[in-house]
């Protein structure tokens, strides 16, 4: 799939000392797929008649590919137990610096219920732990391979073709490519480190239907950076941005990015949120007050918060929509920020409306009712027909009578009557 990117997200970097996550680049995007619109228009009537309730555990389970190039980008096994312990905790509100919300954002901020676990069974039906550890030659990936380039280039570390790691069934595992991501330069001048990216859902925009709030709101993606192939789906994370136990957190020259919660923000984007800025670019004259995330309980900002914790910040008027009257702050401590990560501490009820309904409507198959993959699940969903045989062993394709051969050693006999 050809992802054009524009120049100008590019040159807005020399003025960033460090990037969150390159959903800034994705954003602009442009592709023209019928099969995005024929998904749009399939999923649209039953996004419309779908509204979660908030009442049951959605379980996600998770594959980690650690992709490394030495030892140092060879994460260990106790750094992803860690990533998705920081996970559960915000995902579900058990965080210990909840308490850090500020009083006026206490009425928005909630548990959104959902909670992710290694993967247990792989598949093919066979026992794991959720953790791949690939090596490749290359020595870092890529987000773009330069300037001029037409291409996101960093979707290569999901392939073992171009030196990563082939994910898993993307329908029923959250797949979490883990790597060397190269840091963006102009000319040998360095604008900024990525440290992580994910594709939002194909069919986004019609599961969002169904979580419009009272004013007719919903969160605003432009479907034409949205990409449908299934191989690509899941999450990208810089190797140093992994865990709260990280040997190498500081590899990337970040102290900011150091409590596990770059994972929670892009998987939030994978379940259909938009940053809470709603990516206006102030550089470029664009008036970010006037651009909203599409969520009716975050504040407008004019722009990110650059890695500052600073609760006295309010750059736009008008945000009158909480129980007080008052003009609201920046909400700086929300997921979907660019703030430190000890800054960061809720979803709002918005928000959390949002992604249990992407999952409940275009990712359904992550959805499980315990944390735990049971096998016939997978072997089942997985189960494909290799070969068609007649009673004497040879194969064939037009006999009433055949023995049907599948991947996983199984046989079935098939008499047709005509």
């Amino acid at each position: 799939m050809k992802k054009i990117l524009f120049l100008s997200l590019i040159i807005n970097h020399l003025f960033v000392c460090a990037q969150f996550c390159a959903y800034d680049h994705i954003v602009n995007t442009k592709k023209h797929n019928p099969a995005f619109i024929n998904n749009y228009e399939y999923i649209y009537d039953i996004a419309r008649s779908q509204i979660s309730s908030n009442t049951a555990t959605h379980y996600i389970p998770v594959v980690f590919h650690i992709v490394y190039n030495n030892d140092s980008q060879n994460l260990p096994d106790s750094v992803i137990h860690s990533q998705i312990e920081v996970l559960n905790e915000d995902y579900r509100r058990l965080n210990t610096n909840a308490s850090e919300t500020r009083e006026e954002f206490l009425e928005f901020a909630g548990d959104a219920n959902i909670e992710f676990f290694l993967a247990n069974i792989d598949p093919n039906g066979n026992p794991t732990n959720g953790i791949i550890h690939q090596y490749t030659e290359r020595e870092e990936f890529l987000l773009i391979e330069d300037i001029f380039s037409t291409e996101i280039a960093l979707d290569e570390v999901k392939s073992s073709e171009t030196g990563g790691s082939d994910a898993w069934n993307t329908n029923q595992y959250l797949n979490i490519w883990v790597c060397n991501i190269g840091a963006l330069d102009i000319g040998g001048y360095e604008l900024g480190q990525v440290f992580g990216y994910a594709y939002p859902p194909v069919n986004v925009d019609d599961g969002l239907e169904a979580v419009m709030d009272e004013l007719g709101n919903a969160p605003d993606w432009p479907t034409e950076m949205l990409s449908d192939d299934e191989n690509v789906q899941g999450v990208v994370l810089h190797y140093s941005s992994v865990g709260r136990n990280n040997p190498q957190a500081n590899a990337d020259g970040m102290t900011e990015n150091n409590q596990g919660r770059t994972a929670v923000h892009e998987i939030a984007h994978y379940l259909g949120l938009r940053h809470i800025w709603g990516d206006g670019n102030a550089f470029f004259g664009e008036d970010g007050c006037s651009v909203d995330d599409g969520i009716s309980d975050t504040p407008n900002a004019s722009d990110q918060a650059g890695y500052v914790c600073d609760f006295n910040k309010n750059t736009c008027s008008g945000d009158t929509f909480g129980s007080t009257g008052d003009d609201l702050p920046d909400m700086v401590e929300n997921y979907m920020d660019y703030s430190p990560d000890n800054c960061m501490n809720t979803f709002t009820y918005g928000q959390i409306n949002v992604m249990r309904n992407v999952l409940e409507i275009c990712r359904t198959e992550l959805i499980n009712s315990e944390a735990s993959l049971q096998y016939n699940e997978i072997a089942i969903s997985n189960k494909k027909v290799i070969k068609k045989i007649d009673i004497l062993g040879r194969e064939c394709h037009t006999s009433n009578f055949y023995i049907e051969i599948y991947n996983d050693g199984s046989t079935k006999k098939v008499y047709t009557i005509k």
